[in-house]
């Protein structure tokens, strides 16, 4: 056998008992790694889960002063949670396109226009509630062709403003097969948006509203001594007074619940709801207080009411001892 021949051969054999020696620990060190990687790629960048990205939506919402800002970023916080949203509005008997996000043609919405005898937008206004089903039952454009979700369902949700159905809003997972839609999320974002509008359009109006009661406060005779007692039974313009306040209390304390869940739930739990809220609770009053703290309604502090009723379910003791009464 020619030397060179030998040579390779021990180099081989000794290759292969080095190899045969090492390849448990390659093989453990090969696992490790791998796993290192899958669990790197699997844990979620910061500000990137679900909860994340709802409470980033509900900012992008809060922090809007407009009304078309509130309809875009509601937009925009929804499409994080589906494959495909558009915005109706609700004018009269009609209901018209305003704006898409994930479709082929988010400009061809604005063109739309839905009825509302029947199908889901019928049961959306009219039980001004969610409903879902298949998506040609919201529209014929949506049910069928290429263009139609991979799932063949949407979800349909009102825009309830002022006890009004505003708009209403389509959500589907989209085309891609398997793809998912998170219902609860979008369904947050839907009631927290129709909210924040209210609140948004009090607070605006507030300088003007607090005139208008101070001018009709004014504008009231007021009762001689000797007609005090006839004085008990409020006025009209009294009781527009104490409607006013006890929408603008019910909508802040609904603000507070809906931005708190978790905590409320705990609050319940643990019998100490005041004490886990206080600061929103204070804020929320001392804009309670701005606007009727010096009008008719004051004595019947409908703040606290609404505390009560919708934090607590009309159990006072679970708003805790630190309660302030």
């Amino acid at each position: 056998m020619p030397r060179s021949t030998q040579i390779q051969a021990i180099i081989e054999e000794t290759v292969a008992e080095v190899f045969e020696a090492a390849l448990p620990r390659l093989r453990q060190e090969i696992v490790r790694r791998a796993a290192e990687e899958v669990e790197l790629a699997l844990i979620p960048a910061p500000g990137s889960s679900p909860t994340d990205l709802l409470n980033a939506a509900v900012a992008s919402i809060q922090d809007s002063t407009s009304q078309a800002d509130i309809l875009r970023h509601l937009l925009e916080g929804t499409a994080r949670f589906s494959g495909r949203v558009a915005l109706f509005v609700v004018k009269g008997g009609s209901v018209n396109g305003w704006h898409g996000t994930g479709f082929q043609d988010n400009d061809a919405i604005k063109t739309l226009n839905l009825t509302t005898a029947n199908g889901l937008v019928a049961k959306a206004i009219q039980g001004r509630t969610l409903v879902g089903g298949p998506a040609e039952e919201f529209d014929s454009a949506f049910g069928a062709g290429p263009n139609a979700p991979a799932d063949g369902n949407c979800v349909v949700l009102p825009l309830v403003v002022k006890e009004k159905v505003a708009a209403v809003i389509y959500a589907d997972a989209g085309t891609v097969a398997d793809s998912l839609m998170d219902v609860a999320a979008v369904n947050i974002l839907c009631r927290f948006a129709a909210l924040w509008l209210e609140i948004t359009a009090f607070r605006k109006a507030g300088a003007s509203v607090i005139q208008e009661d101070a001018a009709a406060q004014n504008a009231v005779p007021q009762p001689q001594p000797a007609a005090m007692a006839a004085a008990a039974v409020a006025t009209p313009v009294e009781d527009e007074v104490h409607k006013k306040a006890k929408r603008f209390a019910k909508l802040l304390v609904d603000e507070i619940k809906l931005y708190n869940q978790p905590k409320v739930a705990e609050g319940k739990q643990n019998r100490d709801l005041y004490d886990r809220l206080k600061e929103d609770i204070e804020k929320s009053r001392a804009t309670y207080d701005k606007r009727y703290g010096e009008t008719q309604a004051a004595g019947a502090d409908y703040f606290t009411q609404e505390l009560i009723r919708v934090l607590a379910d009309n159990d006072v003791s679970l708003m805790g001892a630190g309660f302030p009464r």
